[in-house]
């Protein structure tokens, strides 16, 4: 039986309860990424669309690695706010893929947080189906500018 696409829009994810991460120049090519805690866990989702389109109605592989690193690099900077991070080692191994109009998410896990490194790692899913696996290591590098985690609260 094949999997049949569920329709994902803002309005719907909105109420549903998540939220836009504000943008930054980044993710707003490749966004919106979206946000939600249940549980006391975060989570982290995209829409499939036509601009992540890999010409075969899929979701370009790259896209998937930019948003696992997007996702797992803001759920370390939750650790300590304050803090710039930067991505100083990347792996993503790929399951299955992406379809047009899915919603993909992760919930990041950190695995270890030093004073200089975050060790995180992740699932990448769209509903049951997994789509990618990856992990990561960020670099602690001092006070941040601003603090793009945060949320508009009306998913926009």
């Amino acid at each position: 039986m094949m999997d049949q696409p569920v329709a994902h829009d803002d309005a719907r994810l909105v109420g549903q309860g998540w939220s836009r991460i504000r943008p930054s120049r980044f993710t707003t090519l490749i966004g919106p990424i979206w946000t939600i805690t249940v549980n006391g866990r975060q989570r982290y989702a995209f829409i499939v669309e036509d601009k992540h389109d890999n010409t075969t109605d899929r979701a370009h592989g790259g896209m998937i690695m930019a948003f696992c690193d997007e996702a797992l690099g803001l759920h370390a900077h939750g650790l300590k706010p304050a803090d710039r991070l930067f991505t100083v080692g990347f792996e993503c191994q790929f399951v299955n893929g992406a379809k047009m109009g899915d919603l993909v998410e992760i919930e990041p896990e950190i695995v270890n947080g030093g004073r200089s490194l975050v060790f995180m790692r992740g699932t990448c899913k769209a509903g049951e189906r997994v789509i990618a696996t990856c992990s990561g290591i960020w670099k602690r590098a001092g006070a941040a500018r601003g603090d793009r985690t945060a949320q508009d609260g009306n998913g926009g």
